[in-house]
């Protein structure tokens, strides 16, 4: 009787390491399968948009302001940025920080957008970046086409149209019409 209720223990404990195994390997294959899908969805540019473009005109080159969404379920970092037109016109990623009541901008090598996040990248009105824009614009340029690299490899190419910033006096003046 001895032998016998020795069996039932065994038998028990093999049943529980099975039990045991088989929820260790479910556990390990839906890491892995989540981890595969976390790297695709990191790896797509297609998960971050960009909204609301437009540039300001400078004495010596511009700024480009928008709104970039991440929909995707991990952080995207903006590593690069281009100038494609017009030609001639070199492109930075730059913050605008405020020193002692001073506006100064500073480059950045990145710009991150947290998974299912924004970054409003609208200067002073947003979280301080923005694309400087170096070199001449001609005067007959209505809009600019940029072009972000990210972190991935992916581009974005977008398109912002030129904003006017309307003075006081000229808003005095157009009422005045």
């Amino acid at each position: 009787m001895a032998d016998l209720s020795r069996g039932n223990k065994l038998g028990r404990v093999d049943g529980l390491q099975r039990m045991w195994l088989v929820s260790v390997s479910v556990v390990i294959v839906a890491a892995v399968v989540v981890g595969a899908f976390l790297l695709l969805s990191s790896q797509s540019g297609e998960s971050v948009e960009v909204h609301g473009a437009f540039f300001r005109r400078g004495a010596m080159g511009g700024g480009v302001f928008f709104i970039a969404y991440n929909h995707g379920l991990v952080e995207a970092c903006i590593v690069g940025v281009e100038a494609l037109e017009p030609s001639g016109i070199r492109a930075e990623l730059h913050r605008t920080v405020i020193e002692n009541g001073v506006a100064k901008m500073q480059g950045v090598e990145k710009i991150c957008i947290p998974p299912g996040g924004e970054v409003r990248a609208l200067g002073v009105e947003g979280d301080g970046y923005h694309v400087m824009l170096i070199g001449k614009i001609p005067e007959d340029v209505q809009y600019v086409r940029v072009r972000l690299i990210l972190g991935s490899g992916a581009e974005i190419d977008f398109e912002a149209r030129e904003q006017h910033l309307e003075t006081p006096a000229e808003e005095s003046h157009m009422g005045h019409d």
